[in-house]
């Protein structure tokens, strides 16, 4: 084998490895910064078909410390998100409307700005034949503790999408 093969070869496992133990450290970090969100908050989600809709969110400990409870209220329509670590991931299971349970990935996160996406494998979901959330961005305002920006995207069969966002401010 030439050195041309073997050099990136080990530099691709090197930051494989490396990558493993940061995504180890960064979700213990983003599960911290979930914790933080304990309490009443309030805005307004602004839909791209052009709806607007009062938004309301509370978040919970629960589970001896072990899950973030995230319960949400969009003019009447109630749902809930759990947030957990299940071995290095940080994980979200998002108990919807559109009567499925999304189950998200932690795929990344820098600045505040915490990006899920929804395995649809793992969540009994297919592209092309169900309708659910893709997605989901809490952009976190290290600077202003009391407000962070909820952001999320919904997949129709048709491989249509809408995005849904709202800034939120802390009520309690």
């Amino acid at each position: 084998m030439s050195k041309k093969v073997i050099f990136p070869t080990i530099v691709a496992i090197m930051l494989m490895a490396s990558s493993s133990h940061l995504s180890a450290q960064t979700s213990d970090e983003v599960f911290d910064q979930l914790k933080s969100l304990a309490g009443e908050w309030s805005g307004t989600l602004h839909r791209s078909t052009g709806e607007e809709e009062a938004l309301k969110l509370t978040y919970s400990l629960r589970s001896n410390g072990s899950s973030v409870l995230e319960e949400s209220d969009t003019d009447g329509v109630a749902m809930l998100t759990i947030f957990n670590k299940q071995e290095e991931s940080l994980l979200s299971t998002h108990y919807c409307a559109l009567m499925n349970k999304p189950v998200a990935k932690l795929v990344s996160s820098a600045d505040g700005v915490l990006s899920f996406t929804t395995d649809a494998a793992r969540s009994g979901l297919q592209e092309g034949r169900d309708q659910y959330v893709k997605s989901w961005t809490l952009s976190l305002e290290p600077e202003n503790p009391d407000q962070f920006t909820y952001e999320y995207t919904v997949i129709s069969p048709d491989m249509t999408e809408w995005t849904a966002k709202a800034i939120v401010s802390r009520v309690k």
